[in-house]
This record gives structure tokens, sequence and C-alpha cells, in this order.
């Protein structure tokens, strides 16, 4: 387990004792598709690290609408904000697929911020990085209309197959891709249909082929 936090960028430069006492701080949590981690408003009183799996972090309205305001995967932490200024959680997070986590008491880390300002600054250059990656998204959101926001998330999604091509899956349920992307379901389907029709896509169930990549990117940029 310190081994899986020292590889962390939020951990980046830390001691090996400083990494013994958050490891043995440190327990495993196991999350089953569609299982709720925190919702908005609660208690922050863990860091969580993803050891496996994909997680999103959700904003709700008083309707129920939801907005994704980013997912996050191997390797990536979730609940830095809360840790540092111990005030309730700012958006909900639940699991796209099974997951398991590591979690981190926050007072732990509180502890070590005090003591190590190496791990101070690696905390402020993860959260300035998200930050970039969320005026990205906002960016997105204003400035490219829905089609491209779906070949940009498509591209960024892709996983390379054993053929050679790309590919991005997006789950049993497009909800959750709707979300991401800030519309409805029927509005995403119609992104998607537009998208094969120009011959860049091929969609069959949850699986989206990406059958031009370079027309895809010129799309984004144009």
């Amino acid at each position: 387990m310190p081994d899986e936090l020292a590889a962390m960028r939020l951990f980046a430069g830390l001691t090996e004792s400083s990494l013994a006492a958050l490891a043995a701080a440190t327990y495993v949590r196991r999350l089953a598709r569609g299982q709720i981690l925190f919702t908005a408003g609660e208690p922050s009183e863990h860091l969580y690290v993803v050891r496996a799996g994909r997680l999103r972090v959700v904003s709700s309205s008083a309707h129920g609408e939801e907005l994704v305001l980013t997912t996050v995967g191997p390797g990536e932490a979730i609940g830095e904000l809360s840790v540092l200024d111990g005030l309730p959680r700012s958006a909900g997070v639940d699991a796209m697929e099974a997951s398991t986590l590591l979690v981190v008491p926050a007072s732990a880390v509180r502890d070590l911020l005090d003591a190590d300002p190496a791990a101070l600054r690696a905390v402020a250059l993860e959260l300035a990085a998200g930050m970039r990656r969320l005026t990205g998204s906002m960016a997105d959101l204003i400035f490219l209309d829905l089609p491209r926001r779906l070949a940009k998330l498509l591209l960024s999604d892709a996983v390379r197959q054993p053929d050679g091509t790309m590919a991005t899956e997006l789950g049993t349920s497009q909800t959750g891709v709707a979300a991401r992307l800030g519309v409805t379901r029927q509005s995403l389907n119609r992104a998607l249909t537009g998208l094969a029709r120009r011959g860049w896509i091929d969609v069959s169930g949850p699986r989206v082929a990406l059958r031009d990549v370079p027309a895809l990117q010129h799309f984004i940029d144009s």
C-alpha cells in the first residue's frame, strides 16, 4: 500500500516514514456499480484514492437534475479540497463501475500536511491541476456545441482494441454519459446518430467504435 500512495501525484516526494504512517491509517473500501460514495453536504472525514474502477463527481439541482463535473479513475484522488478546509462535501460521488478505493482518514492527511512542507506543496499542485481540468470542462460547455463535446468525450475515453482500432464504452446506460455532457439522453442519442451518419463512429450497444479519429479531432477543433 505505501507503494500505491507513493505513485500518486498527491503524495509525490513524501519520505518513507510519512508514507508508512499514511498507509498504516489507510484501509480498503469496495463499491458496486451505481453505489453512492457520499453526497453533497456530508461531513468530510476521508480522502479517497481510486485503486480500480471509475467514479463520477456529480452536482445535483433541487429538482434532481445532474451535471457530472468530472470522472475519476485509478491513481486519482477524491476529496482533497474538503480535507484541506474541513467543510462539507461540495458535490456527490458515485461509482460508474465496480470500484476499489483506498480510504485515508482526513485527520491523518492534515497531520502530514502540518509536518511536511513537501506534502503541502504536492496537494496544492494537485488542486491546481483539478481546477485546470474543471476550467476546461466549463469552457467546453460554453464554446463547444453538443456534437463536438461528444466527439471530445469519445476521444478522451477511447481505448485501443486488439485489432488496433479505437473504441469507447458508454456503459449499460447512456444516462450517465448525458449527465457528463450536461444534456438529456434524447439529445445525446441525436448527437450520436449525427456522428454515425458522417461515418466517423459506429454505435453497437454500449460500444462506440471510432472509425475516423482524425476527422473527429478536426471536427472538435473547427
